[in-house]
């Protein structure tokens, strides 16, 4: 993650900051613990005359006890906090479990700081070992000892802490000294006017900075003309980022996965404060690309509110900051959201087609989501790619069946074969249809060799096919094994004698088939189909003097079959009346009770061949058998 550097933080002299100040509030700030000396504020037309009219505004002057009377009356209800939905703190929305800490050892925790100060904005009493004016005033020491630098996720949450001071301003009043008061404004000012100007930020860093805080001062502080200015700053930075930080669909990237709760939450906040403003620029655009950002989170968050490939499990926190999300959102949006943070399925009386299509790709994030309907109790597969690395999730119901990245260890003549430094998975294929959705994606690695990876979830049918196909140009032994991150509550259950097994969570959700491999472990392989000690399930073949090798699993989805009787065959997959070789073209029959499936796929050049009485010239091919036997394509690439 980007931040300013010391090298440009240390070109500013004194002098230039307290210029810029002044540019802002009319503010001469001297060293901490020193006097201060008060340049008449701009104050707003709207201010009571018994302030605006006073001569001084320090510690012990009249122009100050008329200030801080009147922001103490100001009732709770016109916080910051009164605009947001949930009783959670919301500046913990979005944020990791482990939340960052600052490293002054007189100032509190960022956690701890921001609970304080939440309870001060709540009309509560301060709640801290240390009084307020030595946290204050240890806090302006160490963001002045790092003067220009912001951390992100990993370091200081800077951002965040800069927001809690300036949501809790009034309230403050009460407590801090006027001259103390008076300096924490300067200095979130201040940092706004840095903010605006550091172009090594990151996007979260800047949305805390230069939009979300310019927001608050504006909200809080209504009374100081200037702050009042910094609603359109504050409006403008927003609706930029909203423009390019995201795609025209709302899609986030998957290269700043990490930090897409933190924007929602910044946007969420920063979104309620600017249309709470006056002329803060909000305007339809940027609701437009709000929406669309916050559908897609949606659409990437599991059941429990958390989001989907994170560490942490979801929170209260986390379902207040959805809620938050979706305030005076389109009806499509808000009966999504509410079906799904609020527990219950969705009225039978909205119909599917007036919902946005609850399947998504966008090659250019390198972000997938899989999933047949918008139930919360539907299978749901989320897939990202960014370098050399795959990402995917598994969820089914309330259980995380696989989480984290989908690793592919291929050996040719016992050499490992590791990608490039710069090789990337491009997409292949996105399709999505009434029966299915498909993405194939490929990869380059040594030896002239690539890796097809392939997942379809199919709606109806109700089963999940992951397959990589290793495809080469010369005979070589071939050697490939493949893991998936199992949940930390789900085990896999092997069968004693055939080579299935099931994967449990609360209850059984899954029943996984090892296609390549023999049904029955009687019969020798050179694979196996395994969860192991580093909870994951593993997938192992080989294959001898062989150009090609595939990898498939079969995964039935539906609990209310997985018990009955299932077997899987490998079929003959034929040429001119020439049987054809594993590494040539694969073909595969799965049969759950009465229910059955045909699975082909090409790994060589294409061809008019047959498998069980079918011709078929694809490359590959998912399809259900009908009951007068013939087939029903699901899947079908040419």
């Amino acid at each position: 993650m980007a931040t300013m550097t010391s090298q440009s933080a240390g070109s500013q002299s004194s002098d230039s900051a307290g210029a810029a100040s002044r540019s802002v509030l009319s503010l001469r700030g001297h060293e901490l613990g020193g006097n201060s000396v008060l340049v008449k504020p701009v104050w707003h037309s709207s201010t009571p005359g018994r302030i605006a009219q006073a001569e001084e505004w320090g510690t012990a002057s009249e122009g100050w006890k008329a200030l801080s009377a009147h922001l103490a009356r100001r009732p709770v209800s016109q916080s910051v906090a009164a605009l947001l939905p949930g009783k959670s703190i919301s500046l913990a929305w979005g944020m990791p479990v482990a939340e960052p800490v600052t490293s002054g050892s007189r100032v509190p925790t960022t956690s701890e700081l921001c609970a304080a100060l939440d309870r001060l904005e709540h009309g509560k009493s301060w709640k801290l070992g240390t009084n307020a004016v030595e946290v204050a005033i240890a806090w302006m020491t160490e963001t002045a000892r790092r003067h220009g630098t912001t951390a992100g996720l990993n370091g200081n949450a800077f951002g965040l802490e800069c927001i809690a001071f300036a949501r809790a301003l009034p309230a403050l009043s009460g407590l801090l000294p006027g001259d103390q008061w008076w300096q924490l404004v300067d200095r979130l000012f201040l940092v706004v006017d840095e903010a605006s100007h550091g172009n090594e930020l990151s996007v979260l860093e800047r949305q805390w900075l230069a939009a979300e805080l310019p927001l608050v001062l504006a909200y809080v502080l209504p009374e100081l003309k200037p702050a009042r200015e910094l609603a359109r700053r504050g409006g403008q930075e927003l609706a930029t980022a909203l423009r390019t930080a995201v795609a025209a669909d709302g899609m986030p990237s998957a290269r700043q996965w990490d930090e897409v709760p933190a924007l929602l939450a910044t946007w969420a906040r920063s979104r309620i404060l600017a249309q709470s403003l006056k002329k803060s620029g909000w305007n339809q655009e940027s609701q437009d690309r709000y929406a669309n950002f916050a559908r897609q989170v949606l659409r990437l968050s599991r059941r429990d509110g958390g989001l989907a490939l994170s560490k942490t499990e979801g929170s209260r926190a986390g379902r207040d900051l959805l809620a938050a999300a979706f305030v005076s959102a389109d009806r499509a949006d808000r009966i999504l959201a509410t079906s799904l943070i609020g527990g219950q399925e969705l009225p039978r009386n909205v119909s599917a087609k007036s919902l946005p299509p609850p399947a998504v790709n966008n090659e250019a994030a390198g972000v997938t989501v899989l999933r047949p309907n918008w139930s919360r109790n539907s299978e749901r597969v989320t897939v990202t790619r960014a370098g050399s690395e795959v990402r995917i999730e598994l969820a089914c119901g309330r259980d995380v069946l696989w989480s984290g990245v989908w690793t592919c260890e291929v050996r040719r003549n016992g050499e490992l074969l590791v990608p490039e430094a710069d090789a990337e998975w491009d997409e292949v294929c996105w399709t999505s249809t009434e029966d299915a959705d498909y993405l194939e994606l490929e990869i380059a690695l040594p030896e002239n060799i690539r890796v097809q990876r392939q997942i379809v979830l199919a709606r109806e049918d109700g089963f999940l096919f992951l397959a990589d196909a290793v495809l080469g140009t010369e005979a070589a032994s071939l050697e490939y094994r493949g893991a998936l991150p199992l949940g930390a509550e789900v085990s896999f259950d092997p069968s004693t004698e055939t080579r299935e097994g099931y994967l449990v969570g609360r209850k059984p959700r899954g029943l996984a088939f090892p296609l390549a491999l023999p049904e029955w472990k009687a019969q020798p392989s050179a694979g196996a189909l395994e969860g192991t000690l580093e909870q994951t399930l593993e997938l192992r073949a080989a294959r001898r003097d062989a150009r090609c090798l595939y990898a498939p699993l079969f995964i039935d989805l539906n609990s209310r079959r997985i018990f009955r009787p299932a077997t899987w065959r490998q079929l003959t997959v034929a040429e001119d009346r020439q049987t054809l070789s594993p590494d040539v073209a694969v073909g595969y029959r799965v049969q759950v009770r009465d229910e059955q499936w045909l699975l082909y796929r090409s790994l060589g050049k294409r061809g008019n061949r047959t498998l069980l009485g079918h011709n078929l010239v694809s490359e590959f091919l998912v399809a259900r058998f009908k009951t007068d036997g013939d087939i029903e394509p699901l899947v079908e690439i040419e």
